[in-house]
């Protein structure tokens, strides 16, 4: 401020304008009024640096279940009968398809190991395998895609696109795509589908696909 009252105290001369000194002065002044402008934007910038990250599209929904959420730390290092969690979620029945549906796309990896991924399964890839459990989701039906290739461990070419993480928002789509606009029965097991597993969770049957 008093450099300011100092610069326009010489504007004038004897009670007469200076032009000369009247643009000198009003050029500085110029100058210190865009630095100033130019400190308060870096603020404003620092201040937006801080702030919390927006999520973006390619995030995927962890599930809040009691039951999904614990599929990451399931000790069983296989989908056998000791598979607690597993099992108890597929014994919910059709109240469990719509949040299996939606961990489709969590690539949290988990303890069970799979001999066609020749590596652990994620929670996305037990979901599949829960929903299979609980309802028919027949590969080509859903994907449009025809599978019919096995290899010499009688794994199916499905599972290339199934384990492929660059698929699952695809495939998740494509499911309850499904699920939505088909029908499904209950259907009680034959005696001779009662697995050991199943008889241990009194899973009875399951919902069949109505073409």
């Amino acid at each position: 401020m008093a450099f300011l009252q100092l610069a326009f105290s010489k504007l004038s001369v004897n009670g007469k304008m200076n032009p000369k000194a009247m643009k000198s002065y009003f050029s500085i002044f110029t100058f210190l009024l865009f630095l100033g402008c130019t400190n308060n934007s870096t603020k404003e910038n620092n201040t937006a640096d801080t702030s919390q990250p927006k999520r973006t599209s390619t995030e995927f929904i962890k599930s809040k279940d009691s039951l999904i959420s614990l599929l990451p730390g399931m000790k069983s290092d296989r989908i056998d009968c000791d598979a607690n969690i597993y099992w108890r979620i597929i014994k919910r029945g059709k109240s469990s398809i719509p949040l299996l549906i939606e961990s489709l796309t969590d690539t949290t990896l988990t303890h069970v190991y799979d001999p066609c991924k020749k590596g652990r399964l994620n929670v996305s890839e037990v979901s599949y395998f829960a929903l299979e459990e609980i309802a028919e989701f027949p590969a080509f039906v859903v994907t449009d895609i025809q599978f019919d290739v096995y290899d010499q461990d009688g794994c199916s070419s499905f599972f290339d696109y199934l384990f492929d993480n660059k698929n699952k928002t695809d495939y998740q789509k494509k499911v309850r795509s499904f699920y939505d606009s088909n029908k499904f029965v209950y259907v009680q097991f034959e005696d001779k589908d009662l697995s050991e597993c199943r008889r241990k969770y009194h899973i009875l049957g399951k919902l069949k696909w109505q073409e």
